[in-house]
């Protein structure tokens, strides 16, 4: 996964585990062949 500076204002924060949007299903980012989620979030 490539590592861009984050924008002006935001932060990446990394997660193994996600909860899918309207559903109470969670993804592990191991089964699908990264090592974390990668989300911006403002700071």
């Amino acid at each position: 996964m490539e590592i861009h500076p984050a924008p002006k204002g935001f932060r990446w924060v990394y997660c193994r585990y996600r909860r899918v949007r309207n559903s109470e299903r969670v993804l592990d980012a191991h089964d699908y062949g990264y090592e974390a989620w990668r989300f911006l979030v403002r700071c």
